[in-house]
This record gives C-alpha cells, sequence and structure tokens, in this order.
C-alpha cells in the first residue's frame, strides 16, 4: 500500500460522490459527508479521515446535516483509527457498527480475461446511460430495495449525466432481459466500479464477472491506468478473482433517524 494508491481512490470517490450528490458538507481535514437524498443509510455517507480530538463536534454537525432531511446515514473511520476512545464517542451518540468495508485497487496495464460466459449466445451488454430504467431492474432485487427508492436512486445519475460527469451504465442481457448492472467513472485516467448488482436467481454463476470484465477493458481503453471499489467484506471472491487487492478496510457506524 502506498499514500499514491489511497490517494487515487479517495481521488475516484470523490469524483463519483461528488457527481451524485444532492449536498455536500466539507469537513475540512476532517472529511467529506456526501447526501444523495436517497432514503437509504448507505447512500448518504461520511468519511473521516482519521480519529480527531474534535470527533464529537464533526459527528454533531453530520447529523445536524443529514437530520434536517430526516435521513439515516453511516460514518466510515479507517480501521487503525477506531480505537476505543472513538468506540465511546460513536456508542455515545447513538452510532451502532455496521461491518466494515474494504478498499481495493487494480492496475489496468496487463489484462487477461477469459471468461467463461462468451459462449452463450443469449448475452449481450448494453451502455444504458440513455435507459436506466432497465439499469435498475436488477438493482432492485439485488440490494433488496424497491422501485421507489432505487428510482429515486437513478435520478442522481440522471443529473450526473446531465451536468456531464463521466459515468457510463453497463448491464448484462440474457435473452434481452436485464440480469446485472453496474456503474463505471473515469477521471483523470483513474476508474472505479460502483452499482454492482445482479439478480438473486442468477446470482453465482459469473455473470457480474462478465459484465465487471466487459467494463474493465473499456476503461482500460479509455486510458484509465488505474481502478478501484469499495466492496464488502463478505463480497471480495467476485473482485479478487479480477485481480482487485486489498488497500484498507474502514469500519462502518450507522446512526438512523428518530
Amino acid at each position: 500500500m502506498t499514500e499514491s494508491d489511497i490517494q487515487r481512490f479517495r481521488k475516484a470517490e470523490e469524483y463519483f460522490f461528488k457527481g451524485i450528490a444532492l449536498k455536500i458538507l466539507d469537513l475540512g481535514a476532517s472529511g467529506t459527508a456526501y447526501m444523495t437524498g436517497v432514503p437509504v443509510a448507505d447512500l448518504n455517507f461520511v468519511y473521516i479521515e482519521k480519529s480527531l480530538p474534535a470527533l464529537q463536534q464533526v459527528l454533531k454537525n453530520c447529523k445536524d446535516f443529514y437530520f434536517q432531511h430526516k435521513l439515516s446515514f453511516i460514518v466510515l473511520i479507517p480501521e487503525e483509527s477506531c480505537g476505543s476512545e472513538v468506540e465511546r464517542v460513536l456508542k455515545s451518540m447513538g452510532f451502532t457498527g455496521k461491518g466494515k468495508s474494504v478498499a481495493m485497487a487494480l492496475k489496468l496495464g496487463a489484462l487477461n480475461f477469459n471468461s467463461q460466459l462468451a459462449s452463450e449466445d443469449d448475452l449481450q451488454i448494453k451502455t444504458t446511460d440513455s435507459n436506466l430504467r432497465e439499469w435498475m431492474i436488477p438493482l432492485i432485487e439485488a440490494f433488496e430495495s424497491t422501485f421507489n427508492i432505487t428510482s429515486e436512486y437513478v435520478k442522481t445519475h440522471e443529473a450526473a449525466l446531465k451536468n456531464k460527469v463521466n459515468l457510463s451504465h453497463f448491464s448484462l442481457y440474457k435473452a434481452n432481459n436485464p440480469i446485472a448492472s453496474m456503474t463505471l467513472s473515469i477521471h483523470d485516467k483513474i476508474a472505479r466500479i460502483d452499482d454492482v448488482g445482479t439478480l438473486p436467481e442468477f446470482q453465482g454463476r459469473g455473470y457480474a464477472t462478465h459484465l465487471m470484465q466487459h467494463a474493465l477493458l473499456e476503461a482500460q481503453k479509455l486510458g484509465a491506468t488505474d481502478c478501484y471499489l469499495e466492496a464488502s467484506e463478505s463480497g471480495l471472491s467476485i473482485y479478487e478473482q479480477l485481480g482487485f487487492t486489498t488497500l484498507f478496510k474502514n469500519n462502518i457506524y450507522e446512526h438512523k433517524t428518530a
């Protein structure tokens, strides 16, 4: 792990979330809070750069920021910064632990994919920037969401595209039906993958991997040199198979609206 890896990861994170955010709260050296307005805690999050003496005040500012819109939110803090005092402050302010996320990286210099699904003649990958209503279909069930909530999330992507944020949306179709979707963002030769989801009945069969292979090759063609993503601890294997390696881990804490 090098400092430049972390800087590139943060640059990709900032570009994507600023692109889809409704509002942003700049916390200075403490980090950044992003508000998409979608009523899902994971889509309204704070990244705390490190453990700070003023952590309690920073978190209070974040609570005020989100609660004025009646939104639950999550806070991500680097694993190594989460000592007993940080845990005490978080607990005293009503935060509960929600597991860990894993920042991952992949160099795009020498991609060599061999998809086992290439021979399936009823598969087709489409760019769905102009048809996000089909792009969202696999994501509803994949993320255990609802049509209305996912539609709200689609609006943040539509606004980003209108504002010329460099997002590409891909969907994998089987027999003309979308079964997996994802988002690729590219900025300053740095790519990031988000929103990877497959319909439950098609999970575990390599479809998401096939779709991501396509997106990574597209990113390479467009001049990206590195790709980053953030995964749950339970979902690392699909990314490791593609060559992604772990950079660092964050602890996740959630605060729900009353």
